[in-house]
């Protein structure tokens, strides 16, 4: 499982990819206390960022949370943070920590607050990942990496600090640039399992599978009695196709720990892709039984809400979503709603209903503009509707408003979009394009858009094929079909990749 966002110290995951948001430094509280670091510590130590903290029994609970999310046992350390920083209320690491891993949007930008709160008596290096958390949470990429890099100057010797802008960069899709900082991790610390995890991820995204087949699997050899390293390995042979295999070192993950859900997540797609609808259903009800907390159930629910999209049953996948969404209003998850809604919105979209397809991305932006987040995500949130009323907009053949929508999405970013965001834009920019029989400029503009989206994939590809380039067409074709096989995007995409690629056989 890649889940690198949870180390960054930038953010925080929620049920669905459409629900991410990054950190805000939330409500600040006045410290009762000022932290110092502990006298014990050896001069050596100075090698990696000092943990400050008056308590040593918060010290002890923060590290013991610390390898547990190293091995990414989220639900564990979460409690783990929690505990140390009410041991100490004034421990910075300990807090933002508590927002990396937590359950709720309140909760995350709480943590955050008291974190920034406290960061005054920390060290250097503490400030320095409070700094990169509250730049990250203003969209202000520049000064998050350079916090960053300033954190990896300041301590070389640390394979955290390497960790943590290898992950910045992977998320800028500087693969190359987070392979070099995932392999300093390493060199540093041979036995800091979860950078071979993370560096595993990079090659792939680099397509250079043996390399990340390699680092997976040494991954596995550092921390054998670990799910994750079965898990991401597991991930890999999804990606390559091997199905069944896949679906063993799944198994072996679940076997070591049964509350891993992630593999369960993992089975489920890989019986989606070979068209086992039924056995896909099961295994994420199995997930759901084995679910601990809100967010754990609502993933568990959107392996059902996948499974029976990559079946063909809309109506049913709907039906689930409505589910989350109840559940998460009841629980006063904003976000989550909000997120929940626009994932509805996709499926409206990719059912041809434009109408109601509007509707759930009105819903959406309601519900995230009344959710914590802060002035800068809210936004964000604003753009982001701007973005999909624009696609709904391509989608009911509206092209004044798809063209109205595409510039007023394109200024907005212009102004004060992330990298993220600029590559959306020249999304709309390539899809504008085709609507105007200009294949080569869609093609431009789609290769500097998210080359992990398997829409962008698909929608490469016919243009491609438009301009008689068949070999490129039914390469990237493979690409919408059979890779990034866990996005959320892949059951809109796979069916009409494959017949595509039918198509094109027969052509030949």
């Amino acid at each position: 499982m890649n889940c690198s966002s949870f180390k960054t110290g930038v953010g925080t995951t929620l049920a669905l990819s459409a629900m991410l948001l990054v950190a805000a430094c939330g409500q600040k509280q006045e410290a009762t206390t000022t932290p110092v670091a502990e006298p014990e510590m050896k001069a050596e130590a100075a090698t990696e960022v000092p943990i400050t903290t008056t308590s040593d029994e918060a010290r002890a609970l923060f590290l013991e949370g610390r390898a547990l999310l190293d091995d990414l046992h989220f639900t564990d350390a979460h409690a783990k943070f929690v505990a140390a920083a009410e041991a100490d209320p004034d421990f910075t690491m300990a807090h933002l920590l508590v927002a990396n891993t937590a359950l709720s949007v309140d909760e995350f930008f709480g943590a955050v607050g008291k974190a920034s709160a406290a960061a005054a008596g920390a060290s250097e290096g503490e400030q320095l990942y409070v700094m990169a958390t509250v730049a990250a949470s203003e969209n202000n990429q520049a000064a998050q990496g350079a916090a960053l890099k300033k954190l990896v100057a300041k301590f070389p010797k640390d394979p955290r600090t390497h960790m943590t802008l290898g992950n910045f960069l992977n998320g800028q899709q500087d693969f190359t640039g987070a392979v070099e900082h995932y392999t300093h991790a390493t060199e540093i610390d041979p036995g800091y399992a979860g950078a071979y995890n993370s560096l595993g991820y990079a090659y792939r995204a680099l397509d250079d599978l043996d390399k990340a087949k390699a680092a997976f699997e040494k991954y596995v050899d550092v921390i054998p009695n670990e799910a994750n390293p079965q898990d991401s390995l597991a991930e890999l042979l999804m990606e390559m196709g091997s199905y069944e295999e896949s679906i063993k070192h799944y198994q072996a993950a679940i076997d070591l720990d049964s509350n891993f859900l992630s593999a369960y997540a993992g089975i489920a797609r890989n019986q989606s892709l070979m068209a086992q609808g039924e056995q896909a259903q099961e295994t994420a009800a199995k997930m759901l039984a084995a679910a601990r907390t809100a967010q754990e159930r609502q993933n568990a629910m959107f392996q059902s809400v996948t499974s029976h999209l990559f079946a063909g049953d809309a109506d049913a996948a709907t039906e689930v979503c409505k589910a989350m969404a109840a559940a998460a209003e009841m629980d006063g998850r904003h976000a989550a709603v909000g997120g929940i809604h626009e994932y509805m919105g996709d499926i409206m979209i990719n059912a041809g209903d434009t109408a109601k397809a509007e509707e759930h991305f009105g819903l959406a932006l309601e519900y995230r503009l009344k959710s914590g987040t802060n002035e800068a995500n809210k936004a964000q949130a604003k753009r982001n509707h701007t973005f999909k009323m624009a696609i709904a907009a391509m989608v009911a053949e509206d092209a004044e408003a798809a063209a109205a929508r595409t510039a007023e999405y394109t200024a907005a970013v212009k102004e004060s979009g992330t990298s993220f965001e600029r590559r959306r834009a020249h999304a709309l920019a390539g899809y504008m394009a085709m609507i105007n029989d200009d294949m080569q400029a869609g093609v431009d503009h789609l290769a500097q858009a998210n080359q992990f989206n398997p829409h962008i994939l698909y929608w490469s590809a016919m243009a491609q094929n438009a301009l008689g380039n068949k070999e490129a067409a039914r390469d990237l074709l493979n690409r919408a079909a059979n890779r990034n096989t866990l996005s959320a995007n892949l059951p809109f995409v796979r069916s009409k990749a494959l017949e595509a690629i039918a198509s094109l056989d027969e052509e030949a």
